[in-house]
């Protein structure tokens, strides 16, 4: 069962909702451009927490600053990134989680990218539709990471994604035929997707 909390941030309270299954791992939704649209509230983010939910794991979304009831302005990434990890932080200290996964979608993917880049006690990372021909994913990542794409996403530049893929420790991209950045019509296999990734990322 789903329930609001409010989360110290530097730049004021964070508007959260938490999911606690009551089991060790836990996974932490980033969503979408703030200036789009985006908000935890986010079909994706739907998705992957209903691709997670029979396997007993624990989620935490949170709105960035300046969305929803979450303080501050927008900050270009910069100042979300430093919301991931007071999140995180308050996750640790507040439910004791035995492991912890990041996962973000769009925009998302690239604040837990740089995150995670920062953050030693992740497992592992999920970036969903990463739009690597506008935004750039943090290099020298330390965790498994694990990206799902559409062939028909306008906004990702593929060959970039697979140079970055290469220049990385643990990789892998699993690519759905014809789905576009917000994988209509394909929730169903994104959901598939979502869920072997995290059987196998986090113990249930």
């Amino acid at each position: 069962m789903s329930s609001h909390c409010t989360i110290p941030g530097p730049a004021g309270n964070l508007e959260a909702l938490v999911n606690d299954s009551n089991t060790g791992s836990w996974i932490v939704l980033c969503h979408p451009h703030p200036l789009y649209g985006g908000s935890m509230f986010d079909a994706v983010l739907d998705t992957v927490e209903t691709a997670v939910s029979p396997l007993n794991i624990s989620t935490l979304r949170f709105n960035f600053r300046g969305v929803g009831s979450s303080e501050g302005v927008h900050d270009h990434g910069d100042g979300e990134v430093n919301d991931l990890l007071s999140v995180v932080e308050w996750l640790h200290q507040a439910k004791r989680p035995s492991e912890v996964a990041i996962a973000g979608y769009s925009f998302g993917s690239v604040v837990a990218s740089r995150g995670v880049a920062n953050i030693t006690n992740v497992s592992c990372l999920v970036l969903i539709a990463p739009p690597t021909a506008s935004m750039t994913l943090a290099n020298s990542l330390t965790v498994p990471v694990r990206v799902v794409v559409g062939d028909a996403d306008p906004f990702i530049d593929l060959p970039q994604l697979k140079a970055w893929q290469h220049a990385q420790n643990d990789v892998e991209v699993i690519t759905i035929p014809g789905a576009d950045h917000f994988f209509g019509g394909q929730h169903r296999v994104l959901r598939s997707a979502a869920s072997a990734i995290f059987k196998e990322a986090l113990r249930p």
